[in-house]
This record gives C-alpha cells, structure tokens and sequence, in this order.
C-alpha cells in the first residue's frame, strides 16, 4: 500500500520542484541533448518511469509558467490540503502530507524570477526525476545552496519534523523519517538531491540515490531516452516515460534487480493470481505497454505538449480507423469555445468486442474471468451501439462569439454552429419533427443552402438558427445574420487525421465578451448572487491576463493514442515582481 500512495502522491511533493524544468526549440537537437545529459548515468535502465529536462526554458516562456503556477496555487492549493487533513492516514502518508503540505506553505508566492532567487532557486534549470523502484529520486537545479538549506530548514519546522544529519563518504546530507519511509535531501553538483527510500535498505541504497554509485546499466547506457525523444520529436526539456509492462512486473511480484529489491524492502506482496492470471495480464499490458510525454513546440508565448500511449500496431491501426472525419473538427482557432467528437461507432463497436473476446479466449485459465459477463458484456455493447446510432459519425460544437447588451444580465444573442456528421444528415433532421411538427415542415436542400429555423415561433428567447445539409453533414447555425460560408465549413477537413476529441477554449475573448455581462452582475441582486458573480469575474480575470487559449486534441497515431494539448499564453510579459 505504502508504494501505490506514493505513486498517486508523494510524486506531487517533488513535481512542485520541477516546476523550474528546462527545454529547447529545435527538434533535431532534442535526442542529442538528452543523449549528453550527464545526469542519466546515474538513473537505472530499468527504472519504471523518468522526466529528464536537459535544457533550460526560454526566460519569457519560464515566466508564464511560474505565473500560471502561482495563480493555480492560489485557487486550488488550500481546499485540497484541507481535504486531505481530514483523511483517515497511516503514519507514513501522514507525515508525507505534513512535508508536502509544508513545502507548499514556504513556496506560496514565491512562483517569480526573485522569489525563486530568494530561495536558491533558478528561473529555469536541468532537472531528473525518476524511479528506484517505485521510489522517487529527484535532482533539481539550484543556484545558492544556503538559501535551499534555509528552505528545508523552514519546512522541516513548519511540518514539525526534525531531520538527522548524516555524513557519506564526506558528503553530507540530511535524513528525515516518514514511517517506513526515509527523506534523503542533499546538495551535489549544483543540484539538490531528493529521494524516498525504504527505511531497511537506505544504507545499500543511498549511494545509488546520490548518484556516488552509478548503475550498470543505465539509462545513459542504453540510449532508452534519447531513442524515445527521436521517435517522438521532442525537444530536450521534460520528456519521459512511464513503463507499464515493469510496472506490471513489479505488481505479480516478477521484477529483478533494484525494482525487486525496493518493493521487499517496503514489504509490498506480489498479486495473488494464477498463473493463467498472470499470463493474461502480461499479454494486455504489451498491447500498450508505455506511456511517453514531452513537448514538440516551445516559444516565448507558447508550447505544445504531447503525451502518447503507445500500443501495439494492431491497436494503433484499430484507433486510426476509430476515428471518423467531422468537418472542421478541432480546426477554430478563432472560436471562444469549441467542442467536438467523432468515432466510427460501428469500429467502437466491434473493437470492444473483440478485446473482451480476447479477454475470454486468453482468459480461460484465470479463475478471474467471469465468462458469462463478458458474453454479457458484448451483447450489452450492440444494445448500446446498435444500427440506429450508427450512422452518426460526430459532431462540432462552435461559439465565435456572444453578444451582450451595454446593461444586460445575459447574452443577447450567440454567433455560433453545430455541426454533425452523419451517413443520412436529412432523416436525422427529421427526428426533430417527432418533437415539433413545425421543424417537421422544414424542406432542406442537400447542396448547404440554409434554410431559417422556426424557432421564434416555438420559443420567443430561442435564438436565430438556420440549418443546412452537404454530403454527410448536417448543419444548425446560430446568429442574427445568415452564416456566410455554410458550404465550405459543412465541408471543412478536421484539424488532423485520427482526431477522436477536441476541446478548445479562449479564455481571453470570453472574458472580454462576458465582461459587460459580469460587471452588470456585480450591481445587481442580493448579497450572496453579487459574491458569486464578484467570484467568477475575479476568476476569469486572473485566467484571462495568464493564458490567451488553450486547444486539446485526442487522436490515433502511428504509435498509439495521442493527447496533444497546445497552450497560448497572454502576450504581455509577465514583469519580475508579478
């Protein structure tokens, strides 16, 4: 239990100090900067998971982010430090939280250029994490080793623990007790040193954490990173992985080596299964067998981050052609907000059949498998996705914009469209008759001429709609004024080829059209309304001078299922002091 709290928690303790992680903008230079990352020949090749940032972030784009932090810390930090004071926890998680939640208290407006200064911290800097084990060992950057002891000084009081200082072949550092865990922190090299270790195997351990043993082999040995950074076109700053199939080694109770001798240390027990259990959970973990991250675009404003779960080819080739084409999916960048899905359902539909026959063919040793309810299960699934649904292939949500009047309390009107694909768009607009015999009249010509919606007359608040039709898409356009190009956005390509999901949000426009709106709010109804509107203005406000948009897209890649999110921030420039 000890390790699975950590990996769900004690990571978040260390990730607050990477928060001053590192990167480059060229993609040619990414796997040569890893490949010379000096610090990999101190991690383990068989380490389950690692972030290595082997280049410093640009100074505007580091100060983004620290603004981003700081303005995240100051809405969500608390509340959750709160709950988590109310759980019912070991010894172990408990202390754990108290340094964590300590950490955060001395860190709380310090996300700036001199706040950082302040505590021996860079603006930007190389950085490792990764795992002995499922034991984090961090090295982070520093830039005044008294201002980071002073730090932990205050920490270690604030969470009131006392640390023990110890002394290793004339390097010193210091020791603080979790239960049956051991806080090392240490300075070497220019960087502080961080690792969880446990408690009966810290002597053997402490040399290897503390990069004063390195291992053989190592990640820098077999080029595992640099490999990854080329496959994937990351740049050098914050890539890594995470291992599943090692991870899953480590759960049956089958690791070697450090990984095997970490989790007797912390008395973890092997899965009980069978051994036809335990084939068949080998056999799905290598169907997606890691999971990779890094970040393919960096600029002063702006980055883009990717996370790929790779799978096997045949799972690769199945999300590929789950994905099916919806005009303009994820492709308005001008938009306030956008939303849209498209899956072939018939593709959903026997692929997740096929893995839960899979299941059962490869099950038939493992007591686990009830047969039964995965035939159960399939049928269930051509209940749900039957040939009715079928033919609707997705759809398109998209906000251009909301009009509100100077002394309004609601939006006026909204410019926007809803698109939705389709193998027979007229018979799916001819559902809507079942609800309304007015739109049951409503003639539609294929060839994207609107026609106007009644929708006056069904309501006096609907707003102005008009609907159109080309090919497989069906058209509901919103605004005061006809839409000006129906034909080429019933016929637009989405964004990218495999796109299953997209989201995107301008969080700038949207406060800048909702502003009257809002303000409007905060002169207007009792106490307790006026407070919950001062509370959303102050929220988008603060968002709004951080980021301008934000667009996430999840598709079927060559190497498995790809997240793909792109972040613009505010380009005014963050100052120092901000």
């Amino acid at each position: 239990m000890i390790h699975r709290f950590f990996v769900s928690t004690g990571l978040l303790a260390l990730a607050v100090l990477l928060l001053v992680g590192g990167c480059s903008n060229k993609e040619e230079e990414g796997a040569k900067a890893v490949a010379k990352f000096d610090l990999l020949a101190r991690v383990p090749a068989d380490t389950p998971y690692v972030v290595a940032g082997s280049k410093p972030l640009p100074e505007t784009l580091s100060k983004h982010l620290l603004q981003a932090s700081r303005i995240k810390a100051e809405e969500d930090q608390e509340p959750m430090w709160q709950n988590l004071a109310q759980a019912d926890l070991d010894e172990t998680p408990r202390r754990l939280l108290q340094f964590m939640h300590a950490l955060s208290q001395e860190l709380e407006g310090k996300q700036t250029p001199q706040g950082l200064a302040e505590l021996g911290l860079p603006l930007s800097g190389r950085n490792l994490l990764y795992g002995l084990g499922v034991l984090p060992v961090a090295w982070v950057q520093i830039t005044d080793g008294d201002k980071v002891n002073a730090l932990l000084d205050r920490v270690e009081k604030r969470a009131g623990l006392t640390s023990v200082a110890g002394q290793l072949q004339g390097q010193s550092y210091r020791r603080l007790t979790f239960g049956k865990l051991v806080g090392i922190f240490a300075q070497r090299e220019g960087y502080l040193v961080a690792a969880l270790l446990p408690d009966p195997q810290v002597d053997k351990l402490l040399p290897l954490a503390l990069g004063m043993e390195k291992p053989t082999p190592s990640l820098a040995d077999s080029g595992e990173l640099a490999a990854l950074s080329k496959k994937h076109g990351y740049l050098g700053y914050g890539e890594g992985y995470i291992d599943l199939v090692k991870l899953t080694e480590m759960a049956l109770g089958e690791a070697e080596g450090i990984n095997a001798q970490v989790l007797i240390a912390l008395g973890a027990r092997p899965a009980d299964l069978s051994p036809g259990c335990r084939a068949l959970a080998k056999a799905l973990v290598q169907s997606a067998p890691r999971v990779a991250l890094g970040f393919t675009r960096v600029e002063d404003h702006a980055y883009d981050f990717e996370m790929v779960w790779e799978t096997s080819p045949g799972v690769a080739a199945w999300l590929r052609e789950l994905a099916a084409p919806v005009p303009g999916l994820g492709a308005a960048p001008d938009a306030i907000f956008s939303l849209g899905l498209g899956l072939h359902l018939p593709k959903l539909r026997d692929g997740l059949k096929q893995f839960l026959a899979t299941i059962a063919e490869q099950g038939k040793a493992c007591e686990k498998v009830d047969q039964e309810a995965l035939a159960r299960s399939m049928q269930s699934i051509d209940m749900m996705l039957n040939p009715m649904l079928a033919g609707i292939k997705g759809f398109e949500l998209v906000v251009e914009g909301v009009e509100v009047p100077p002394h309004g309390a609601q939006p006026e009107s909204v410019d926007g469209r809803l698109i939705v694909a389709a193998t027979d768009p007229r018979g799916l607009f001819g559902m809507l008759g079942m609800f309304n015999p007015q739109l049951a009249m409503v003639q539609i010509p294929t060839d994207g001429t609107p026609v106007k919606l009644p929708l006056k007359d069904l309501s006096p608040q609907a707003p102005d709609a008009w609907a159109a039709i080309q090919g497989e898409a069906l058209g509901i356009f919103f605004g005061r004024q006809p839409p000006k190009a129906p034909k080429a956005e019933l016929g637009a390509s989405p964004a990218r080829p495999g796109v299953l999901f997209s989201l995107g949000y301008n969080v700038a426009k949207v406060f800048e059209q909702l502003k009257p709106m809002l303000e409007q709010g905060l002169k207007a109804g009792n106490a307790q309304e006026v407070e919950g509107a001062r509370a959303l203005y102050g929220a988008l406000e603060r968002t709004a001078g951080v980021y301008e948009r934000v667009q996430l897209d999840l598709a079927g890649g060559p190497a498995g299922l790809v997240l793909d999110g792109k972040v613009w921030f505010n380009p005014k420039t963050p100052s120092d002091t901000q």
